[in-house]
């Protein structure tokens, strides 16, 4: 199973990159979207097995302050 990850809200300021740790349960791969939301850059950075799925290491880049 592939499991694709987009964020739901924007934290962070224009120029910040932030670095999230999400672990998703029967998975085998997480994916960003290329055209993720406007005002981010998400990128998979590292992937590993754990038991029950795969954690994946995930960096934000926010692009610009508009929240939503």
């Amino acid at each position: 199973m592939e499991i694709t990850t987009t964020p739901v809200c924007r934290v962070g300021w224009k120029g910040e990159t932030l670095q999230y740790v999400v672990k998703a349960e029967g998975a085998t791969e997480v994916l960003a979207p290329a055209g993720g939301p406007d005002g981010l850059r998400v990128q998979v950075t590292g992937t590993r097995q754990v038991p029950g799925g795969v954690e994946a290491d995930l960096e934000v880049q926010v692009l610009d302050s508009t929240a939503y």
